[in-house]
């Protein structure tokens, strides 16, 4: 059951970075920057999608960042709060 929903917190991450946060980065950008040169939002995420495919370093950590902060949340969570006291695995035997 943890194993399902952990699985299910790193798939939501997964999609957040590939559907949702281009959006973000580019309305942020408008508004700090101004308009995309290459066009609107689909203009920024065809170029998002593009440089993806091409393995852009920038492309790459907006796609797969919420992931890595997902994946390395949820292990720092497995070390440093264990479900069961150090004494109950100890007396369980596990």
């Amino acid at each position: 059951m943890k194993f399902r929903r952990d699985l299910l917190w790193l798939l939501a991450a997964l999609l957040f970075g590939l559907l949702v946060l281009p959006f973000l980065v580019y309305f942020t950008g408008a508004a700090t920057l101004g308009p995309y040169s290459s066009g609107g939002p689909w203009g920024f995420y065809r170029d998002f999608w593009s440089d993806l495919v091409h393995l852009s370093g920038s492309a790459i950590a907006l796609a797969f960042g919420p992931l890595a902060i997902t994946l390395i949340w949820r292990l720092l969570v497995l070390i440093l709060w264990p479900s069961q006291p150090a004494e109950a695995r100890q007396e369980s035997g596990t």
